[in-house]
C-alpha cells in the first residue's frame, strides 16, 4: 500500500439537503463473495470494523438486526443496526446507531477483484465531524484488506490519530484536542 495521499485518504463528506453523506471507494484484490462475507459475517466483522472487542450477531435479512455488544473504555456498549436492504453479494444497507443515520455497502466485480463503495448517510454533518465518523471508517477500512488476506490487524490508535489530523486539517473531523 502506498502512502500517497490520493490513495490513502479517499474519504469525502458531501453536504446534502438531508444532511450529508460520507463516501469511500476501495478497489480490493479479492472476490466479491469474499468481501461480502467480510462485511456480513459476524466473525469477520469483528476482525476489522470495531475499535473494541465485541460479540456480534447478524440476522442477515431485511428487517434483521446486527448487534454489537462489547466494552469500550471500560464501559459496556451495545449498538444495534437494522438491515434495510440486502441483495447478496452486491448490496448491504443498514441503519447506524446514530438516529437517522444509515450505511450502504455496494460491491461490484472488477477484473482484479472488486470495488467496494461505502456511503454513510448522516442527518447532522456537524455530529459526524465531531464524532470522527469519517476517521473511524478510514481506520476500519484500512484494516479490511489485511483481514481479507487472512492477517487481521489490531485497531491502531496511532494510525487513527494520524488519520484524524489529516481529516481535521480538511475540516472533516474534530481536532484531537477538541474531544
Amino acid at each position: 500500500m502506498t502512502d500517497d495521499l490520493t490513495t490513502r485518504y479517499d474519504g469525502v463528506l458531501e453536504r446534502t439537503a438531508d444532511g450529508g453523506v460520507i463516501r469511500f471507494e476501495r478497489h480490493l484484490a479479492y472476490d466479491v463473495h469474499d468481501v461480502w462475507d467480510a462485511i456480513t459475517n459476524p466473525t469477520r466483522l469483528a476482525d476489522w470494523w470495531l475499535p473494541f472487542e465485541a460479540d456480534i450477531t447478524v440476522d442477515l435479512r431485511e428487517g434483521g438486526e446486527m448487534v454489537f455488544a462489547g466494552t469500550a473504555e471500560g464501559e459496556p456498549i451495545t449498538m444495534t443496526c437494522t438491515i434495510l436492504h440486502i441483495d447478496p453479494p452486491r448490496l448491504f444497507e443498514h441503519t447506524h446507531p446514530a438516529p437517522g443515520s444509515r450505511m450502504r455497502w455496494e460491491l461490484e466485480a472488477a477484473d482484479t477483484g472488486c470495488i467496494l463503495r461505502l456511503r454513510h448517510f448522516v442527518p447532522d454533518v456537524q455530529e459526524a465531524i465531531d464524532n470522527c465518523y469519517l476517521v473511524g471508517l478510514q481506520t476500519s477500512l484500512g484494516r479490511l484488506a489485511p483481514c481479507l488476506a487472512g492477517n487481521p490487524a489490531p485497531w491502531d490508535w496511532d494510525a487513527f490519530a494520524v488519520d484524524r489530523a489529516h481529516y481535521a486539517g480538511l475540516g472533516l473531523a474534530a481536532p484531537e484536542d477538541a474531544s
